[in-house]
Parts: structure tokens; C-alpha cells; sequence
């Protein structure tokens, strides 16, 4: 029963991931154009007041670009780029724009951040309501792509 158990909770895991992915590939790709996906593509399946982060490493002379992507449902997304010192570089934030492009002066790994706004029902709620409604927040899948142009 015991394994049962684990081989389910590892089943439902990995299609909730593989969902994502799809989500992704149908969402975000496009949004790439003319730049080359460097297969680096982060999937999350988060909910208000979430956050997701992921290093990546980029490379002196490269034109980037960066995508991110959400279920609607999710709203607006913030999403920021800073370097290993956490020195800002962009931020979003939280309107529509959801792809930046750049170029790289010198090799360095910079922080892609996703965060997911609360909802303004969740901030006017009590503790004890917003404990009972936990389970229906809304969850959605957010993908971060990047791509590059030689």
C-alpha cells in the first residue's frame, strides 16, 4: 500500500510538470521570434503570492532574450533579472510586458525571478478565512524561456 501510495504521488506529480511544459511550448515559444531557444525552459505550477527563481548562465557578446509566461487566471506577473549580487538589472513590474532582450558585456549567471501578485480578496480576508479557502486558490503554470541571437 505503501508504494502504491508513493508510485501515484510520483505519477500525479510528473503530469502536473508535464503539463507546464506543454504550456510552455504553446505559449511561450512564439514569443522567442527570431532568437534561438537555448533549451533552457523553467516551469512552475504556482499560486498567488508565489515565487519562483532559476540562475541561468549567460554569455559575453550573446543577444538574449527572456520570455516568461502564465495562465491567465494568475493575473499580471512580476518577473525581475539580477546578477549573483542581486543588483537589479530589470524589472516588469507586474504589467504586461512579459519579454526583455539584452546583450551581454561579460559572461555572468543572473537570477530570473516569477512572482505572482495576491489577490486583493486574499489581503482583506482574516487569517482564520483565508486559512478555510486555501484550498481554492487558483494554481497556474508559469514558464520562463530563453533564447539568443548570434
Amino acid at each position: 500500500m505503501k508504494y502504491f501510495l508513493s508510485l501515484t504521488i510520483l505519477i500525479l506529480s510528473y503530469s502536473i510538470s508535464a503539463q507546464c511544459r506543454g504550456f510552455a511550448k504553446e505559449n511561450c515559444k512564439s514569443k522567442l521570434e527570431n532568437y534561438i531557444p537555448t533549451g533552457e525552459t523553467a516551469n512552475a505550477e504556482l499560486s498567488p503570492g508565489d515565487r519562483y527563481q532559476f540562475i541561468s548562465t549567460f554569455y559575453k557578446g550573446q543577444s538574449y532574450r527572456v520570455v516568461t509566461c502564465a495562465d491567465e487566471t494568475l493575473g499580471n506577473i512580476q518577473f525581475t533579472i539580477r546578477n549573483a549580487k542581486r543588483q537589479l538589472y530589470y524589472d516588469n513590474h507586474g504589467d504586461e510586458n512579459r519579454v526583455f532582450d539584452f546583450r551581454v558585456a561579460a559572461t555572468q549567471q543572473l537570477i530570473v525571478s516569477i512572482v505572482i501578485p495576491e489577490s486583493k480578496e486574499e489581503k482583506t480576508e482574516s487569517e482564520e478565512e483565508s486559512k478555510k479557502n486555501k484550498e481554492s486558490i487558483v494554481e497556474g503554470c508559469v514558464s520562463a524561456m530563453i533564447g539568443f541571437r548570434l
